[in-house]
């Protein structure tokens, strides 16, 4: 499951880097600031279900301690891509 998340990341990077290149900066600091909002939302969604705890079989359980443990991971990749767009932003103009 984290292959498909870092699949997802990098798919998303190019497509920020492309977007940045050939049209605006600022749109691809936005485009991953928006997906970095997404993605904490999904955490948070998955998080909460996880603390509802109602009528969750053992086997869901573990697909949704992977799922919010790969969305952690998608969380970090993201947080530090919007950061180095936003230098990106800020240094090259």
């Amino acid at each position: 499951m984290i292959f498909f998340y870092e699949l997802l990341f990098v798919l998303v990077a190019i497509a920020a880097v492309v977007m940045g290149e050939m049209w605006s900066r600022a749109a691809a600091v936005v485009f991953l600031g928006l997906w970095f909002g997404a993605i904490w939302l999904g955490y948070a969604s998955f998080g909460a279900r996880l603390a509802a705890d109602s009528g969750i079989t053992e086997e869901d359980r573990h697909w949704y301690v992977d799922a919010r443990d790969g969305l952690r991971h998608l969380r970090l990749l993201f947080g530090v891509a919007v950061l180095a767009a936003l230098a990106w932003r800020l240094i090259a103009g």
